[in-house]
């Protein structure tokens, strides 16, 4: 349910109320008590990153921690133009997870809405491919442990990326859950279930790098039936000269590249389906994900690629709903010095999430989640949430982690 209270605070400060009547605040406090355990590092990556058999291993550990996970505050406004046409714009902050901090920019734009059109954007925002995983994922994957962004859109070691276009070798975020900056979007209208959406990101960052050309598209498409029970999705984003791999080969415990590549070329793809029977919605869905690097070093990993499916239900229940969740990812392929690839061995993962999601009313939640991660010895995917690999860098750990918590939205 969204307010209008903010207009009355935006319009007192500035003497002038009637001018900010449309203005509403909306949002979610999302917040849990969360415990995860993450195990000790795999002998066989312990000896390849001490270069000695019996390198001591790293140990994991076990922390209990409150989670803000996706809590935010959007500030907004959809205006009537006329003839069909409307303003929208969004202002989205994210509140600090210290009690010392400053507040976060997430899905910040603006744009305009047909009614027969559909609606152009630009700013920032998640875009097609994260937004189209968000089809379906009855552990609320945003918010933390059990969703599907723990190992889908990543090779492991990051849940997400961190960065835009960077010119810093080897730092720029190499998943496909990401928020884009600098973007300009369209999504269709819906057409009988049918609806479509293309995001592009500028080159605004062109030659930070030299000779480089930073930029990204990605487009998708979703059809929910109007008669029968079924759903279809599909999505594909292409990333050009953000050198990805360069981020992924530190992550994936295989050292470091030169970081001398005079390009790159990230590419991702998936497809999923759903059908209800009843109150069970059952889906599953394949993803293929692939980061090259054009030019370096002969001894450069030069091109890594990864598979992965993923299976589940949601139960609506007259008291809420359960979800459970089954992702597999599938052994990584690697290549040295544009050589072609190679199948690297215990590089595969699998990720087990069930939650109860209880409705205490239409805006309020309670919920509890259980998660559970498999790393083959080489792999290293990690938990949304209060944990993450990437802060521990533990190849082939277990991640176990639970958590109880609120969520209201207003």
């Amino acid at each position: 349910m969204k307010k209008t209270l903010m207009a009355l605070a935006v319009g007192a400060a500035f003497a002038a109320p009637a001018a900010y009547a449309d203005v509403t605040l909306s949002g979610t406090i999302n917040m849990g008590i969360e415990y995860l355990n993450v195990g000790s590092e795999s002998q066989r990556a312990a000896d390849a990153r001490g270069g000695v058999p019996g390198t001591p291993r790293r140990n994991g550990t076990g922390n209990l921690g409150i989670a803000t996970n996706y809590s935010n505050v959007n500030i907004s406004s959809m205006e009537d133009l006329g003839g069909g046409l409307k303003l929208d714009f969004n202002f989205q902050i994210v509140a600090p997870t210290a009690s010392v901090g400053g507040v976060s920019n997430r899905n910040s734009h603006i744009g305009l809405v047909g009614d027969s059109w559909g609606g152009v954007w630009y700013g920032s925002n998640e875009n097609i491919y994260e937004r189209y995983f968000y089809t379906i994922d009855p552990l609320d994957g945003a918010a933390g442990l059990g969703g599907n962004l723990q190992m889908l859109g990543t090779p492991g070691g990051a849940v997400f990326s961190t960065c835009g276009q960077t010119a810093t070798p080897g730092s720029c975020g190499y998943t496909f859950y990401r928020r884009d900056e600098q973007t300009i979007w369209y999504d269709s209208p819906n057409w009988n279930g049918f609806t479509f959406g293309a995001a592009y990101q500028t080159n605004y960052a062109k030659n930070q790098r030299a000779g480089t050309n930073p930029q990204m598209f990605q487009l998708g498409a979703k059809y929910a039936g109007t008669t029968m029970p079924l759903e279809l999705w599909g999505a594909y984003a292409r990333r050009k000269d953000q050198f990805g791999l360069e981020g992924a080969v530190v992550a994936l415990g295989q050292g470091a590249n030169s970081n001398t590549a005079s390009g790159s070329t990230d590419q991702g793809w998936h497809l999923g389906g759903a059908y209800t029977l009843g109150d069970v919605k059952v889906f599953g869905g394949y993803e293929d994900l692939k980061w090259k690097l054009n030019g370096g070093l002969a001894t450069d990993i030069t091109e890594y690629k990864r598979a992965a499916w993923y299976i589940g239900l949601k139960w609506n229940l007259a008291s809420g709903y359960l979800g459970a969740q089954f992702i597999q990812a599938l052994k990584g392929k690697a290549g040295v010095g544009g050589a072609g690839t190679n199948t690297v061995d215990e590089t595969g993962a699998y990720s087990l999430g069930v939650g109860y999601y209880h409705n205490m009313s239409k805006q309020t939640q309670l919920y509890g989640v259980i998660s559970y991660i498999d790393n083959k010895d080489l792999a290293n995917y990690g938990t949304a949430g209060i944990g993450n690999a990437s802060s521990f860098n533990n190849l082939g750990a277990t991640y176990w982690g639970a958590g109880v918590g609120i969520r209201h939205a207003f």
